[in-house]
């Protein structure tokens, strides 16, 4: 095993022993030497901190061809109804990797490093494929929303409605989340909140049943305005 992946890893095992595992991938970047040192960014406002900290995401959303749940919580929810802007979208990459000890993802928000590593992604992505014959990037995107209705859990006690959510979208769910973005960006643009209802849609493939979020444009009046789904 080689640098690269060794470390990207092994940050990553860290990581998941502190917070939810994400997702991340993107198309490989061209090897570099050295990957040079970012610019210093403007100090952050008042104002911007305030509406980062408004969609700190209390828990991330996952789907299956049974439902939808809240983390890792057992109960399944045949639809859940959020509140979301696209201008709240997050779009980078991950990886999805087999290990001896379990799957592992690993991240970039830039394709030139890898995100808890900082270890050329160009490499980790080669050395994952050697690792892992079925390794392969793919897009990512984490996008925080917020619930229109209470719901209950199994544990943990129920969310209320205005709870901020995540979705972190990325293999399959990229893909359908890509058709339903090409749909209804150009109807809302980049700013504009807008009432969804997210379903789960199965779908088979590998031998195995899977699901991928659907999407719901849901009117002022609470009719559906159209679904779709890869």
């Amino acid at each position: 095993m080689t640098d690269a992946i060794a470390r990207a890893l092994a940050a990553a095992e860290t990581a998941a022993a502190e917070t939810p595992t994400q997702t991340a991938s993107v198309p490989a970047a061209a090897p570099a030497a050295s990957v040079p040192a970012a610019a210093p960014a403007a100090p952050r406002s008042l104002m911007q901190f305030m509406e980062s900290a408004s969609m700190n995401v209390e828990v991330y959303l996952s789907v299956s061809d049974l439902g939808i749940r809240f983390g890792k919580d057992k109960q399944l929810h045949d639809a859940v109804e959020v509140e979301m802007a696209f201008k709240d979208a997050k779009a980078g990459f991950v990886l999805r990797v087999n290990t001896p000890s379990g799957v592992q993802y690993l991240t970039s928000w830039d394709g030139v490093t890898e995100a808890r590593s900082r270890q050329n992604w160009s490499a980790v992505i080669a050395d994952a494929k050697k690792m892992d014959g079925n390794s392969y990037p793919s897009d990512l995107i984490e996008l925080p929303v917020r619930l229109l209705s209470d719901y209950s859990r199994k544990e943990g006690g129920p969310l209320a409605a205005g709870t901020v959510v995540g979705l972190s979208l990325s293999y399959m769910n990229a893909k359908a989340f890509g058709a339903f973005l090409k749909e209804q960006f150009p109807k809302v643009g980049t700013d504009t909140p807008f009432k969804v209802r997210l379903i789960a849609v199965p779908k088979k493939g590998s031998g195995q049943d899977y699901g991928v979020f659907g999407y719901e444009v849901i009117d002022e009046a609470g009719a559906k305005g159209g679904k779709k789904a890869a």
